[in-house]
């Protein structure tokens, strides 16, 4: 007889996926919405959601697609205009955060920053909203 028929519970997978902390969003601490598929051929791979608070998120459930899915939050976050995304700065148009993250449990992954293989990765992009300058202020000059 093996060691799983003599009354040892069978373990559903590593620790570390059981645990953590629950997916929520880390500009207002909502808890996210589970993704869900997109509807375009391109991307269908990536899901995707978003926050109450305007923040965007996409899951890479390989982690090897990280650059294509960062594009697609900042995609869903400027409304669809892809070209616009291709051109935003991190920390003058948007911020983000990167998490590893457990699709199944809907929970982030704590204890690893970095690449880990095999390991899903959700991009959480929020856009910074700039005030627009009162064009009617004498202090400015025009020309």
């Amino acid at each position: 007889m093996n060691a799983m028929s003599e009354g040892n519970p069978r373990r559903r997978g590593p620790t570390l996926r059981r645990t953590g902390e629950r997916a929520k969003c880390r500009f207002c601490s909502r808890s996210l919405p589970r993704p869900a598929r997109r509807e375009d051929a391109l991307h269908a791979n990536l899901p995707r959601g978003a926050c109450a608070c305007g923040a965007t998120f996409v899951v890479d459930p390989t982690g090897r697609n990280g650059g294509v899915a960062l594009v697609e939050a900042l995609t869903d976050a400027a409304a669809g205009d892809r070209g616009k995304a291709s051109y935003m700065v991190p920390g003058r148009d948007y911020n983000d955060f990167i998490e590893n993250y457990e699709p199944r449990a809907h929970r982030y992954i704590p204890g690893f920053r970095g690449y880990r293989r095999g390991m899903a990765r959700l991009y959480l992009v929020k856009l910074i909203e700039v005030e627009e300058s009162d064009t009617s202020d004498p202090s400015v000059p025009s020309g």
